[in-house]
This record gives structure tokens, C-alpha cells and sequence, in this order.
């Protein structure tokens, strides 16, 4: 799994925006371009279960960008993962400190305009492209060649996020889940022996869900978020490659990911 602790966020200045007497600061529409931007650090479990296990520490580099000419309902996102992993298998061995970069990209769409502190109330929904690049290149404890793997998805993101009443245990809880549009697997089996060709898997079942709630000390105060985080990706698509000497034939199998973790938001 992954556990994120010690995040710092920060945002650009607060929104400028109309409010009476009977109006909370956190519900002004936003006029002007607001920024936020947080680091990470943790842990992140892969595995393919009963074939093999990727686990070690990660550090994140987060941003999110909301608007005023698009009506205050429009957002960007996007999140950049840096990790080093130990693998292990029981068929293949073990090697250590294992390059890996994951990144996640998302426009998102309110119903509610976006507020001047915190992301929109309600429900927000929209597309989310992911990336990974894992450089599994080199031999492992049992002289069994790695090669790179890198994938591309496109996801249905749509997430709720509720606001509670002040004294509650948390001001804020999130809940978000995506479904995956369509995804490549790529595989550079070459890497590993040259009478192999690098394969391409196409991915086209997949979900992850993620919960989180925020703490907070006054509207204006800085915030803590702890979240949790899955995603199951199922089998991928058979492809086959045949010549004069081999026959190859390749999946991507069934594959989750667990991320636990917090984060600090500045105010």
C-alpha cells in the first residue's frame, strides 16, 4: 500500500468575490485564477497477485488550478509520483531500488462554483489521464532478466465532497471514484531477450476509489487530509507473435494497488 505522510500544500491568494453579513467566507465565488500546489511522501504497494509484489518509498509533487472565466466551475489537476520499489516473486526473485514515475492529469467539472478555500462542494465529475513508467530493467537475485514497462489510460473520474457542520470530527469528507475508459499496457520484452518482441496489451476494465476527510482549524487555517486509495485493473487483452523460431504469446494480468496516506494543506 501506499502511506503518504509530512504533504505541504499551498495556494495562491485568496479570491477576491461578493458576500453579505449571512455569508460564510469558504462560499464566495472565486474571481480571479486560484492555485494550489502540495508535496508527498510514502510508500507504494503494486502487486499481481499470486505472481509478484513492488513496494518502497515515493515522494509527490501535487497542483490544482480552478478558474473565473470558465463560470468558477472548471479545474485542473495534476499529480507527479517519483518511487524507488523492491520487487519480489516466488517464481522470479527478488531485486531492489526499482525506478518508478506515475503521474495523473484531470479536468474536472462543478455543479457548485469553486469556493475561495478548498476544493468545490458537491459533485464534480470529468476525465483523468494517467501514466506509468517502470524501469524493471536488469537481473534479479535469480539471474531472471527485467525489462521496462509503461502504460496510458484514460478514466472517468466523479467525486462528492460534503461539508460538515462546524465541531463535527472533520469539516470536509471526499469521495471519489473512476472507471477506466480504455488503457495500453507496453512491455519491452526485447529488453530482456533479443528473440522477443516488445508487446502492447490493451486494458479495458478497471475502477479505483478513493476516500478522504479534512480537518481543519478555522476556516482560514491550514487543513489535514488523511486518504485511502484503490485500483483494480483486470486482465488485459491476449496478443500473440509467431516467427520461424518462437511463438509468443502475452497478458498483462489482473493487477491492485493500495495508497494510504495524509496530506497538509496550508492555508
Amino acid at each position: 500500500m501506499l502511506l503518504g505522510v509530512g504533504a505541504a500544500w499551498a495556494q495562491s491568494p485568496t479570491a477576491t468575490g461578493t458576500a453579505t453579513a449571512n455569508t460564510a467566507p469558504n462560499t464566495a465565488v472565486a474571481s480571479s485564477l486560484r492555485w494550489h500546489w502540495a508535496t508527498s511522501a510514502g510508500l507504494n504497494s503494486y502487486a499481481e497477485p499470486g505472481l509478484m509484489r513492488m513496494l518502497g518509498p515515493e515522494l509527490g509533487l501535487h497542483l490544482r488550478l480552478s478558474d473565473i472565466s470558465w463560470g468558477g466551475h472548471w479545474g485542473l489537476e495534476a499529480d507527479v509520483l517519483y518511487g524507488r520499489q523492491d520487487y519480489e516473486s516466488t517464481g522470479t526473485g527478488r531485486r531492489t531500488d526499482i525506478p518508478n514515475i506515475e503521474t495523473r492529469s484531470r479536468i474536472m467539472y462543478a455543479h457548485t462554483t469553486q469556493r475561495t478555500a478548498g476544493p468545490p462542494l458537491g459533485l464534480s465529475y470529468g476525465l483523468a489521464f494517467h501514466t506509468l513508467w517502470n524501469n524493471f530493467e536488469g537481473l534479479t537475485t535469480t539471474n531472471n532478466p527485467g525489462y521496462l514497462r509503461k502504460a496510458f489510460q484514460l478514466w472517468a473520474p466523479v467525486r462528492w465532497r460534503e461539508g460538515l457542520a462546524p465541531g463535527a470530527w472533520a469539516t470536509a469528507w471526499t469521495a471519489e471514484g473512476g472507471v477506466l475508459v480504455t488503457g495500453q499496457h507496453i512491455s519491452m520484452f526485447s529488453q530482456a531477450n533479443a528473440n522477443l518482441v516488445d508487446v502492447t496489451n490493451r486494458q479495458d476494465k478497471g475502477v479505483y476509489l478513493q476516500f478522504s476527510s479534512e480537518h481543519r482549524q478555522g476556516l482560514r487555517a491550514g487543513a489535514w487530509s488523511p486518504f485511502v486509495r484503490f485500483t483494480w485493473l483486470d486482465d488485459s487483452d491476449t496478443v500473440t507473435y509467431s516467427s520461424a523460431k518462437f511463438r509468443q504469446i502475452s497478458t498483462e494480468p489482473l493487477s491492485q494497488r493500495w495508497q494510504v496516506g495524509a496530506q497538509w494543506m496550508l492555508p
